[in-house]
């Protein structure tokens, strides 16, 4: 590949980013999410004060504080990555859904029989299909992000997210790639489950109503509240709503250093899975004013090599502790045995 070829080849992957309606990063949705910020944020002002200060509101979003932190900058370094490189790189690792679908498909057959094939209510199916598919992602979202805060080693990786100090939804694109291979596994085991499931089901591949092969429900939720989860808009869900739909500042609790809010919040649209397993911070009316970032002395989170290169050391230190421990566990010579026996060294 030339140099011209590779500068249209990044531009063209970065154009596509910024200008299809089912990108996670639109300038439509963005709008759009903005829009509705400022509405909300207009409202409040006017209910409190008797009127709404738009130059205020303008100010708060586009802060000069922000646009020329050092976190911000790293944010844009790992966007053009992730949006350039990184989809060839999954693409080529990631055991694909639709594999996951034929092999369950083929599991539940064999265990059961075939369904018989369904031919009408094709609206039905279809709306059916988009629900699952939807619920499966949220569930495969929320079990990625629980044991990437719970596994050491998983979390060295997916610990760069957190070093962000300001959050904007560039913020969205800060992950190291290799946390992004585990989540396109995660994703593809469990979407590709439901796909199998809902194809033995009704006899028949099914469809989920998509933009841009992106899950409907999914894009209304990125269209309205989406971009806000990495902003500094306290915009907060409470009552029953905070229990079902996770807002913006259910989120920015989630990026918190407060050790009260580590392990918190992990879900991606829906907080109901926070709220059946006990991970649910229900965020205060009054913005609490959080700070955000990981405190660790001596890193330099924002560089290049420690967004890239110490992660990887640092999860590879983690894994090789976590295997001493688990051999340290044995009674003498049963890690012997159990190593020969699954043919481990």
């Amino acid at each position: 590949m030339d140099l011209y070829t590779a500068i249209r080849f990044s531009l063209t992957r970065i154009s596509n980013e910024l200008f299809s309606f089912g990108s996670i990063f639109s300038i439509y949705s963005l709008a759009t999410t903005f829009g509705l910020a400022v509405f909300v944020l207009a409202y409040r002002q006017k209910s409190r004060r008797g009127r709404a200060n738009l130059r205020a509101i303008a100010r708060a979003i586009f802060t000069k504080k922000i646009l020329v932190h050092e976190s911000f900058a790293a944010d844009v370094k790992l966007f053009v990555l992730s949006v350039v490189f990184m989809p060839v790189i999954v693409v080529s690792l990631v055991v694909s859904a639709n594999t996951v679908a034929i092999a369950v498909k083929s599991m539940l057959t064999g265990a059961f029989g075939a369904m018989g094939s369904t031919d009408c209510c094709d609206l039905s199916i279809k709306l059916v299909s988009t629900v699952v598919l939807f619920l499966a992602y949220e569930i495969g979202y929320w079990v990625d992000h629980y044991l990437k805060h719970r596994v050491s080693f998983l979390w060295e990786l997916h610990k760069v997210h957190h070093t962000a100090e300001v959050l904007t939804p560039l913020t969205n694109f800060r992950n190291h790639p290799v946390d992004n291979i585990f989540f396109g596994y995660m994703l593809s085991m469990f979407i590709g489950s439901a796909s199998g499931l809902l194809a033995w089901l009704f006899g028949r591949n099914t469809e989920a109503f998509t933009v841009d092969g992106k899950n409907i429900i999914f894009i209304f939720f990125l269209w309205t509240i989406g971009h806000l989860q990495h902003s500094q808009f306290w915009i907060p869900f409470r009552g029953v709503w905070g229990r079902i739909i996770l807002s913006p500042a259910h989120h920015q609790i989630h990026h918190s250093n407060d050790p009260r809010h580590f392990n918190r919040n992990l879900g991606s649209v829906l907080a109901v899975w926070d709220w059946m397993f006990g991970t649910l911070e229900i965020p205060s009316t009054k913005n609490p004013r959080l700070v955000y970032g990981v405190n660790e002395e001596g890193q330099r989170p924002h560089s290049s090599t420690g967004m890239l290169l110490t992660p990887i050391v640092m999860a590879a230190s983690a894994l090789w502790h976590e295997v001493v421990s688990i051999r340290k566990s044995f009674p003498n010579g049963a890690f012997a045995l159990w190593a020969k026996r699954n043919r481990i060294s």
